[in-house]
């Protein structure tokens, strides 16, 4: 199997990915969308998420569309008959949508003091915590 497209995916919104079969002298497999599944794993590997396969308009290449909802590169499984296809799994970078970044630091109002701590998730929520009130 093959990455025909390698373009960089969205978090939070729905992507495509192109993948080929092909025998060893180049010609396509031409194989029916329902025996290819697909599963994609984020970065930490934790909770993958089924894919939709669907038929291309090319011969012997199909779609492979996935909605991840981390950033950085995962992991896109391809199987056939659930038998794990060799050159499985392709990597698929993800990165943040337009707009959801360079979105500017919105201020904080009704602290008892200052700000205690400040951590920030993988999906880009920011938590900050207060001194005083002991409150997030």
């Amino acid at each position: 199997v093959r990455n025909i497209d390698r373009h960089l995916a969205l978090m939070r919104k729905e992507s495509t990915s192109t993948i080929a079969f092909e025998f060893p002298d180049g010609s396509p497999v031409l194989l029916p969308p329902s025996d290819i599944s697909c599963y994609l794993t984020p970065p930490d590997n934790n909770q993958p998420m089924e894919c939709t396969v669907k038929d291309s308009t090319q011969s012997g290449q199909y779609k492979v569309v996935f909605t991840p909802i981390t950033r950085g590169l995962h992991q896109l499984h391809v199987r056939v008959h659930d038998i794990n296809i060799p050159g499985s799994p392709l990597s698929i970078p993800v990165s943040l949508a337009p707009e959801m970044r360079g979105n500017p630091v919105k201020s904080i109002t009704g602290l008892n003091g200052n700000p205690y701590g400040i951590d920030a998730t993988d999906d880009g929520l920011i938590i900050v915590s207060e001194l005083i009130g002991y409150r997030i």
